[in-house]
């Protein structure tokens, strides 16, 4: 173990997390380049209870974008991460997350390279939940080849009764120079070798 965060206190430990703000204008994305409808913003984010909350509220007033006061949102959440304070390259990385469902949720947990930008420099996608299929996670990476294109190489895994939503559930990779593997609750679901036109990507570090 070389980090994990148990979240025992009552607000979020800044030597472990930050906050990403906003709608992404900030970075030349709108909608952080996924057409998100909600501003990213601290006070959504809550401890207690041994949990972290992540808590996405409509908003009848809107929030302003702190970056452009022209971005006017009716919905607001929040997105930590670590960059700047832990990554890694090589090992595994796991959470235990209760998603939700509802049309326009899409909640997950991923790693973006810690230099590099996004899209052209691809992601880790250890769990993307869509809302209105509670039933179904997925986990995906996505690179770019020696010929600059962007590809991905994914797959999912469904419940045969109830949601994902309805408990919490541990969902991991395990990353090696050869290969990537995804497990939720320890049960392989789907796995990547590493050819040799994804070595140039995943050359970097990678943070939550």
């Amino acid at each position: 173990m070389v980090w994990e965060d148990q979240f025992n206190g009552t607000q979020l430990d800044a030597t472990k997390w930050a906050h990403d703000l906003g709608t992404g204008s900030q970075y030349g994305l709108w909608g952080w380049g996924n057409g998100e409808l909600q501003s990213y913003q601290e006070e959504n984010t809550v401890v207690s209870d041994g949990t972290l909350k992540i808590i996405a509220k409509q908003e009848p007033a809107g929030v302003v974008d702190p970056f452009n006061a022209s971005n006017v949102m009716n919905y607001s959440s929040s997105k930590i991460i670590t960059a700047g304070l832990f990554t890694f390259r090589y090992g595994r990385v796991q959470a235990r997350i209760k998603t939700v469902d509802g049309q326009g949720f899409w909640p997950a947990f991923w790693m973006l390279p810690t230099d590099g930008s996004w899209p052209c420099d691809g992601e880790i996608d250890i769990m993307e939940s869509l809302g209105n299929a509670p039933q179904t996670v997925y986990g995906t990476l996505h690179y770019v080849n020696e010929d600059n294109e962007l590809r991905s190489s994914g797959d999912s895994k469904s419940l045969v009764q109830g949601k994902y939503s309805d408990d919490y559930h541990i969902y991991a990779i395990e990353w090696t120079p050869e290969k990537i593997t995804w497990f939720i609750d320890n049960e392989q679901y789907h796995q990547v070798t590493i050819a040799e036109d994804m070595k140039e990507f995943l050359r970097e570090h990678y943070f939550i």
